[in-house]
């Protein structure tokens, strides 16, 4: 069976849309990347993973609705699909087997 290959970056933005809940927006997906990680993407970096996640269908988008809270201005609401979540379930798989005996139980091996 054929899988979803990912890279580092967009699988951190999958998990980071899963761990923001099922409707996102670039903001806080990009928030919830820095939480992480003490580097920041670039919101243009974001929007490109993004972008490449959805023409793969791994990632759905649309227009929310308007809000006064932004001056009248829609969101661009971002969830992950079920397609998304298979790559993210076989590239954790994938890890979690390779980094096995290489990592101690308590953590501590032979990267530690």
């Amino acid at each position: 069976m054929s899988h979803t290959k990912l890279s580092d970056r967009e699988l951190k933005v999958l998990l980071a849309i899963l761990r923001c809940g099922v409707e996102v927006y670039a903001p806080k997906i990009r928030d919830k990347l820095r939480e992480f990680e003490n580097e920041a993407l670039s919101i243009g970096a974001l929007h490109s993973a993004l972008d490449r996640l959805e023409q793969r269908g791994l990632v759905e988008s649309w227009m929310g609705e308007a809000t006064k809270v932004r001056g009248g201005k829609r969101k661009k609401l971002i969830k992950v699909t079920g397609e998304g979540q298979i790559a993210v379930s076989h590239a954790m798989h994938t890890l979690n087997a390779m980094a096995e005996g290489v990592l101690g139980g308590d953590g501590a091996g032979v990267l530690a």
